[in-house]
């Protein structure tokens, strides 16, 4: 780093307020983030007194104090207590004396007092980082040119470590081939820098140390306690506090958890790949597993395991997890390892291949469903009626039947019964549900209990007695929940039903489920919404998000902010909307996880309002198939609202057809707010369909999507359209001032002349409503014209 130094305003202002009236400089970083280089920069032009812990092999000399500045180098070799506070006295007796000291560790503790009463600036590894600006500053000295996006490329591999990115520069200049950025200079970089490590710190531990910093590299963070676990050691304590104490390279939060600085556990993985063995290295894995799986942390005992290749222990470990984790969240969140298990460890399992049916059902595999289930049965035939577990394989089949997806609730009022009668004879015992599958709803929960909706009176007063004992805990205040939401989706008023909900809140939360909790919840905010009280139905939902947060019941949170984001819609917030759009919206079309549908139609949703109708289509189109399979009729009017919304907007006329199909599903059920909710959104197409099936329910809706309507009349409305859409080459040109071209650059690369270029730039400034090209960045994120940088 010799031939350019990089001097951060930051550190220049310690430096400045350290000579006027401090005392101590500290440097402390690991190796490689320029201390050294730095500090004698700083010091140019100054006389010092220069002592190398290196050169004095760990010994403190007599200090002459010949300058007004002392330097010390290599700090950290100095280990003996009485030398450091030898130092300590040495600088408390000379206050006219300037000390600058630099070490791979952390402040010792008899300097600390220094430092309290501002006598001692200190300088860590953080301030010595490379920023953009920096690695801009090297570029110009190495007289390399690299893009916007190589600079934050190279940023990222490197995060900054100075002499990553010095030494990514020298591999550039010394490339045969032109000099550009690409895989194989950061690869060439990566062994440069590992090299280094070895040689100027990883050699200088004792063999101890290494074989303890090479075990935990495994771990993305980890204690006392797991380090004693992985190393088998029982004095792993002293040798991390020795660790801590005479580098940086640990990361303390100051609690319990450390983790490697990422540069070098990058390095300790690529020793570890050279100096253990597979079988090594697995053991290493499994002991970590078993102390996550000690600690009840099955998702991280997992993970070791399944990297450590022992697959008796992650089946066995996906059992126990399915056992104590209720419903289907955790199939989904547990997919690679069920995946990762050979077919013939399934096979010896009731609990396996239930999961495994469940998971291929929430992955619309319904055909490899289907074959676990058989699996299972074939399973019990082969049990005699005496067996044991055949009472649990017979309990899992019972729960298969009412949960998996494909199922259709109209054959559920033969079987819950049924499996009501084996509860009874004590013949089954089944496992957990989650009703709700996480969704603020019953009767679009974890299924779509439409066709009950026609005769929820009579189901309410013959089914709810088995329902509640076929379901346990899940059964705690679900059928007058689930009456409540019938009778709200077919516009009745529920507000004596919701006063009866609330009272039985106190009862669910201590002898029920969260998920009826939230369905409750859900139904309240949503009957506020429909009578106008979107900011009541807000601070409902955020206090039920408050207090699921002190329970401990975060696989709530993705629907929960869901369900936020549409209160936002509703309140015409569209910087929340956006917000929540940009950071917690599924957006991933190409792999449907049906678990994430109230979160995709809450996406297109936002998709709408935000102007973006193409990108609401694209949202909706997995979602569809999914309906049809598993007769998901309330999820199926949604989507076919909300296409018809964005077809309308995009003037094609198919948008008739879409509305068509919604009405007649909500109409067959009796159904009027499962349409209505979309209020203004929805009024201008409906006031355009001939729809004459049935007037009396038509003119019903009418008037509640007026209703609605009036409440909040920019429901979903695009408010960041431009009444002047760009041309495809102002939209070229867009791009291009967006990313800081000039005029002259944008006529360059368009091939175009200069008066051209300024003419379209003011076109699109008049389009974006904007008078300055620094606006109009903003402007075209704010319109998802180009990509928002935190996407």
């Amino acid at each position: 780093m010799d031939r350019y130094v990089i001097i951060k305003k930051t550190i220049k202002t310690k430096f400045d307020e350290f000579m006027d009236h401090g005392r101590i400089l500290y440097f402390g970083a690991p190796c490689g983030f320029g201390k050294s280089t730095v500090a004698f920069e700083l010091l140019r032009g100054k006389k010092f007194e220069l002592i190398s812990g290196l050169e004095t092999d760990g010994i403190l000399p007599e200090i002459k104090l010949n300058r007004d500045i002392v330097v010390i180098d290599d700090l950290q070799q100095f280990q003996e207590d009485e030398d450091l506070q030898k130092l300590n006295e040495l600088i408390r007796d000379n206050p006219q004396k300037k000390f600058v000291l630099l070490s791979r560790g952390g402040v010792p503790g008899v300097f600390r007092a220094f430092q309290y009463t501002g006598d001692m600036m200190v300088i860590g590894a953080r301030d010595l980082l490379f920023d953009r600006d920096d690695i801009r500053k090297m570029l110009f000295e190495y007289n390399i040119k690299l893009t916007d996006s190589e600079i934050n490329e190279m940023l990222k591999e490197s995060i900054g470590y100075p002499l990553g990115v010095v030494v990514t520069l020298q591999c550039i200049n010394h490339a045969d081939s032109q000099r550009v950025f690409n895989s194989d200079i950061v690869k060439e970089a990566y062994h440069e820098v590992f090299l280094y490590f070895e040689a100027a710190i990883y050699h200088r531990f004792d063999l101890p140390i290494r074989r303890l910093l090479l075990e935990l590299a495994s771990f993305d963070n980890f204690d006392y306690e797991l380090a004693r676990m992985v190393s088998g050691d029982p004095s792993t304590s002293e040798l991390l506090d020795w660790i801590q104490k005479n580098t940086t390279m640990l990361l303390y939060d100051g609690i319990r958890q450390f983790r490697f600085w990422p540069q070098f556990r990058d390095f300790l993985l690529w020793e570890l790949e050279r100096k253990y063995s597979s079988q090594k290295k697995n053991a290493v894995l499994v002991r970590g597993g078993m102390y996550y799986e000690l600690k009840g942390d099955y998702e991280k005992a997992l993970d070791c395991y399944s990297r450590g290749k022992d697959h008796s222990k992650v089946s066995e470990i996906l059992i126990r997890n399915g056992e104590s984790h209720p419903g289907m969240g955790h199939y989904s969140e547990m997919e690679k390892y069920y995946r990762s298990l050979p077919e013939s460890e399934i096979l010896e399992s009731p609990s396996l291949m239930q999961g495994m049916s469940m998971l291929c059902a929430l992955n619309t595999d319904y055909e490899n469903s289907e074959r676990w289930y058989h699996e299972l049965e074939q399973f019990a035939a082969k049990c005699k009626k005496q067996d044991a577990v055949l009472r649990q394989i017979k309990s899992r089949i019972a729960w298969l039947d009412i949960s998996l997806p494909q199922r259709k609730t109209d054959k559920m009022i033969q079987i819950i019964p049924s499996v009501f009668r084996l509860i009874t004879n004590r013949e089954v015992k089944l496992p957990p549900f989650s009703v709700t599958s996480t969704l603020p709803s019953i009767m679009n929960g974890g299924k779509d209990f439409s066709p009950w909706s026609k005769i929820d009176d009579l189901l309410y007063q013959t089914m709810r007695i088995p329902v509640e004992a076929v379901l346990g805990k899940d059964g705690v205040g679900l059928a007058d929940c689930a009456i409540a939401e019938s009778k709200f989706e077919k516009g009745e008023d529920i507000s004596g039903r919701i006063l009866l909900l609330v009272s039985q809140l106190g009862e669910v939360q201590k002898k029920g489920t969260p998920d009826i909790e939230f369905a409750m919840v859900g139904l309240l905010a949503r009957s506020q919404i429909a009578l106008g009280r979107a900011e009541d139905a807000l601070r409902t939902v955020q206090m039920a998000r408050e207090r699921f947060e002190e329970n401990g019941h975060t696989r709530f949170f993705h629907n929960i902010d869901a369900v936020l984001c549409r209160i936002w819609l509703h309140m015409d917030d569209l910087e929340r909307v956006q917000v929540w759009y940009r950071e917690k919206a599924p957006k991933d079309p190409l792999h449907l996880n049906v678990l994430k549908r109230y979160q995709y139609l809450t996406q297109a949703m936002a998709e709408l309002a935000l102007g973006m109708p193409d990108a609401a289509l694209l949202t909706l189109a997995p979602l569809e198939s999914y309906c049809r399979e598993c007769s998901r009729y309330i999820d199926g009017i949604h989507i076919n609202v909300l296409e018809a919304i964005a077809l309308y907007r995009k003037k094609d006329s198919l948008w008739k057809e879409k509305l068509n199909s919604a009405l007649d599903a909500a109409q067959e059920f009796g159904f009027i707010r499962t349409i209505s909710v979309y209020g203004a959104a929805v009024l201008s197409l409906l006031e355009q369909t001939e729809y004459k099936n049935d007037d009396e329910w038509f003119a019903r809706l009418i008037k509640d999507v007026r209703v609605e309507a009036s409440f909040y009349p920019d429901f979903l409305q695009p408010h960041l359209s431009m009444e002047n859409e760009l041309t495809a080459t102002e939209l070229q040109i867009l791009r291009l001032i967006c990313a800081d071209k000039s005029n002259a650059q944008i006529g360059q690369i368009m091939d175009i002349k200069l008066p051209t270029v300024k003419t379209h730039v003011s076109h699109i400034l008049t389009k974006l409503d904007v008078s300055r090209r620094s606006e109009a960045k903003t402007a075209a994120k704010r319109l998802w014209l180009i990509p928002d940088d935190k996407n």
